[in-house]
């Protein structure tokens, strides 16, 4: 085997090797954000516009300077020649060659370069803003999922804990009706229950993969990887008012942001619409050195140069009505991304004021979710020792049985709305 197929081989295995080295790992959610930054296609794509925008920064730059080329060219005449005795022959009657370079730089042209170069900055800080706003969206979005899993988890656990009660259940149940002191209803009423327990277990366990899948799918790594994510996680809490949410917001929020530099850059675009109506100057020179022979052009020689140097003043007077076009075009874009800003003001407001309140109600719903817990989990054990000592009926115990699970659940969602509704209010104030 050749050494270069050899080499390739090694490489590739040991870039297998580590990607299964990674993708095995157990992810914290800030690891599972930083993959998602680098390789989501919507952030790849947002820091290319960025690029892009940057190099039309240059370009704009580029218009204050002169433009500079250099050629050459050479010549050579051909043509009939009739003799005296009526001959005709074809001739090259000389040649000619030329080594110049020549130079034009636009002083004024009614401030477009000024009002393009200040667009063009405005267009780039735009798309650094669009480009954190991606970034912003891509965080909350992998927390959501985040979220979503630890909650399968927790449902998991919840179901597995069923799962055995109804199992424990089953079995009292069918030893009561043994020695007579239940009835063959209880009995099938426990295994009725007992079975709800399996399927909403499975249901659990298919939603852990389920989400397992949608979130290693998200952050960019294989679905068919033994990526797994850690159930430790440290709830945040925010404890500023509404008013600290709105100032940062509106002082952060890449969205807002990026609209204030969107109508920044329309503003600039009109001036430059209006200098096509102003004259333009431009300043020209050039340089040539001719000669019939080859080897004395190219020396330069002072006595085959020659040189011209001009100014050009121009003031259109009629472009089939292209800059009226060109303005009224501007001036409309201008009051789109006026109101687009307006718009995107008020819509900061109103999100930041929204998450907030949902914010402020999830935590209350958290605390009262905790106590409905306890409170069923307490009752579900006083109903158990009455069923065991004949003094309630399998129908209280089952009932108590379903308030305990319906108390979990809402525990449990109560957690994930409220650890949803800090990271929106973040996302809102323009926080990662």
């Amino acid at each position: 085997m050749p050494f270069a197929n050899r080499k390739t081989l090694m490489l590739t295995g040991f870039l297998l090797l580590l990607s299964l080295t990674v993708s095995a790992e157990t992810l914290t959610l800030d690891q599972c954000i930083e993959l998602a930054l680098q390789n989501h296609p919507n952030v790849i794509s947002s820091r290319g516009n960025v690029k892009t925008a940057n190099a039309g920064v240059w370009n704009a730059a580029g218009k204050f300077l002169p433009s500079v080329s250099v050629g050459g060219d050479v010549r050579e005449s051909h043509g009939w020649l009739f003799d005296r005795d009526s001959t005709v022959n074809f001739k090259t009657f000389g040649k000619s060659y030329s080594l110049g370079a020549s130079a034009r730089w636009t002083l004024f042209n009614g401030g477009q370069n000024i009002f393009n170069y200040l667009g063009a900055k405005a267009n780039k800080a735009y798309s650094q803003y669009m480009s954190e706003m991606t970034q912003q969206d891509l965080i909350l979005e992998v927390k959501r999922q985040y979220f979503n899993y630890l909650a399968a988890i927790q449902t998991k656990e919840m179901r597995e804990e069923s799962v055995k009660h109804g199992e424990e259940g089953l079995k009292l149940a069918e030893s009561k009706f043994e020695v007579g002191s239940a009835s063959k209803s209880d009995v099938l009423k426990a295994k009725v229950q007992y079975g709800l327990d399996k399927i909403s277990f499975i249901d659990a366990e298919n939603a852990i993969e389920n989400t397992r899948s949608y979130l290693t799918w998200l952050i960019g790594l294989d679905i068919n990887s033994n990526a797994d994510f850690s159930p430790d996680y440290s709830t945040k809490e925010y404890n500023g008012g509404v008013n600290d949410a709105l100032n940062s917001g509106l002082s952060s929020y890449p969205g807002l942001l990026a609209a204030k530099n969107s109508l920044i850059q329309a503003k600039h675009n009109v001036k430059s619409a209006w200098g096509k109506f102003l004259p333009s100057i431009t300043v020209s020179w050039n340089k040539s050195f001719d000669n019939d022979k080859w080897s004395e052009a190219k020396e330069f020689n002072k006595y085959d140069g020659s040189w011209t140097i001009g100014t050009t003043i121009s003031l259109p007077i009629f472009e089939n009505f292209s800059r009226k076009y060109a303005l009224s075009s501007a001036k409309a874009s201008l009051n789109n991304a006026r109101a687009s800003f307006y718009y995107e003001k008020n819509n900061v407001t109103r999100q930041i004021e929204e998450a907030f309140r949902n914010m402020t109600r999830a935590k209350e719903m958290l605390a009262v979710a905790g106590e409905t817990e306890a409170s069923a989990r307490e009752d579900m054990s006083l109903t158990q020792e009455k069923y065991n000592l004949g003094a309630a009926t399998i129908l209280e115990l089952l009932d108590s049985r379903v308030s305990l699970i319906r108390a979990q659940n809402d525990k449990i969602q109560s957690e994930f709305d409220y650890n949803i509704s800090v990271a929106t209010l973040e996302n809102a104030m323009g926080v990662r």
